[in-house]
């Protein structure tokens, strides 16, 4: 009983989490490459973005993509620039060029 309990709930989580994968591909796959490789160029790795490490310069300019901050490493007590993709870039990437 609890066993087909616990199956139908990972079966519920699983779909779900498919049908969302499926959703960000499709809008990936649909959405403008050429603002998907300069994001990809900003970000220069995936841990850069995902721990909120990016530069707020690119190309020697200040970038607007990029949203900064500063923060205070309590280990070294120094300041460290901190800087994620913008939701106006996020939104740009995902854009339908089509539409």
């Amino acid at each position: 009983m609890i066993h087909d309990l616990i199956n139908g709930f990972v079966l519920v989580i699983g779909g779900s989490m498919g049908f969302a994968c499926f959703i960000v591909a499709y809008r990936l796959m649909k959405g403008d490459p050429i603002e998907y490789e300069r994001n990809r160029q900003r970000t220069k790795s995936f841990s850069a973005a995902l721990h909120g490490r990016l530069s707020p310069y690119f190309e020697g300019k200040r970038d607007y993509r990029v949203a900064a901050g500063l923060a205070i490493d309590r280990r070294t007590n120094t300041w460290v620039e901190q800087g994620r993709l913008s939701d106006e870039a996020l939104a740009s990437v995902f854009h339908d060029p089509n539409a």
